[in-house]
């Protein structure tokens, strides 16, 4: 039988068409209006991108996995749609987000990714300080006499308890 249309039919459906890199630049912005996080940083600036356009940038950059260079001229090339939704009308060089990040305030980016976490619900954050994944035992020979620290001495006494617990 024909069955009406409900509003949230429509909503999940409008939901699927919306990509989620779309959605995440929606979300960014929203909690930069919540944030209070001003347009621009100084009324000097230039006004050609807003401190909320870098943010949503930096933030997808990351999400997709690219390089500053790769992003810019590759990724954003293609994306129109999203664009218009980062209110975006050229393409900013790959040099541009690199020297936002290197003048942002990081409790600005703080406070946003707080926010953003806040929003989106995230229950838990995978946490690598170092970024390698390896647990220090791994170290190089090299790695050891540079910084003078006796990690290798350190892996051979677990092999031998290990091999003393094995006996």
């Amino acid at each position: 039988m024909f069955r009406a249309k409900r509003k949230d039919d429509v909503v999940s459906r409008k939901r699927k068409e919306e990509s989620r890199y779309i959605r995440m630049v929606r979300a960014i912005f929203k909690v930069c209006q919540r944030q209070r996080v001003p347009l621009y940083s100084s009324r000097f600036s230039r006004k050609d991108y807003t401190l909320w356009q870098h943010i949503a940038l930096i933030a997808l950059m990351q999400r997709v996995r690219k390089s500053y260079r790769e992003y810019a001229n590759d990724y954003l090339t293609t994306t129109e749609r999203l664009l218009d939704v980062l209110g975006l009308s050229k393409i900013p060089h790959f040099t541009t987000m690199e020297k936002f990040l290197l003048r942002a305030p990081g409790a600005l980016l703080e406070r946003v990714m707080g926010g953003f976490i806040g929003l989106t619900r995230i229950r838990y954050q995978v946490f690598s300080p170092d970024s390698s994944g390896f647990s220090p035992h791994h170290a190089s020979h090299y790695y050891a006499l540079r910084t003078k620290k006796d990690i290798l001495s350190g892996m051979g006494k677990q092999v031998r308890q290990k091999e003393r617990s094995e006996k």
